[in-house]
């Protein structure tokens, strides 16, 4: 999933092996990370596809920056909180 903050192809993979794992995964930990990266997934393909729809307005440029932060944001954070035993 850190990958596709370059390109997006790579979280289809990430996604698919999250949501494959997520069936198979008893520990209560290892399910809530799935589960922030599958909403992760979820959040930044629909805000995309708005910033692309706007950005015909000039404000989809702003929309797709904002969503490229919280992409940034949400691998940080989901890295930090499995790392360190926590429930994101």
């Amino acid at each position: 999933m850190a990958v596709s903050v370059f390109t997006a192809f790579p979280m289809l993979i990430a996604i698919i092996v999250s949501w494959m794992n997520r069936r198979k995964a008893i520990d209560p930990l290892l399910i809530a990370h799935y589960d922030w990266q599958i909403r992760t997934f979820w959040v930044n393909f629909i805000v995309g596809i708005i910033g692309v729809i706007l950005l015909w307005v000039l404000v989809g440029y702003f929309v797709l920056l904002l969503n490229q932060l919280w992409l940034v944001y949400r691998v940080a954070a989901g890295w930090y909180f499995l790392a360190n035993d926590r429930m994101p």
